[in-house]
């Protein structure tokens, strides 16, 4: 009889991002690090591909990305990702409030015109995943 054992471990990871399809393109949001947690430096993430030519560089020069919140708006500055990425962005933010922020995209992706509203995951407090509680200290 044989009493070997069959381990089995998924580094599977659900991510909160969003795809909007402009023309030719794929946009996916989000932020970087999810959840995202108030007072916790995150980014909001942008990759851009072109279907028709996935290898194409993606002119981003005339995007315009702006995060609001609450009647406030914060125009970003979309950095890329790495050295080694191509239409993959970054921009960074530091959400202090709790709850549903909203990116804005709009002007151009190459030649196509873009106008669209995200809303990544929610902005959640520090308590949802603090471990242990301040008060058992």
């Amino acid at each position: 009889m044989n009493n070997r054992k069959l381990v089995v471990i998924s580094s599977l990871m659900a991510f909160a991002h969003t795809t909007i399809h402009v023309g030719d393109y794929d946009v996916e949001v989000g932020w970087v690090d999810e959840p995202p947690i108030v007072g916790q430096r995150n980014a909001v993430v942008v990759n851009v591909s072109n279907t028709k030519n996935t290898n194409a560089t993606v002119d981003i020069s005339k995007l315009t990305v702006d995060v609001s919140y609450g009647g406030q708006t914060k125009t970003l500055t979309l950095q890329p990702l790495s050295e080694d990425t191509t239409n993959q962005y970054i921009a960074p933010i530091l959400p202090l409030i709790p709850g549903q922020y909203t990116v804005q995209l709009r002007g151009q992706l190459d030649t196509t015109s873009i106008s669209s509203d995200v809303n990544p995951e929610e902005v959640v407090p520090a308590d949802t995943l603090a471990f242990p509680s301040a008060a058992s200290a």
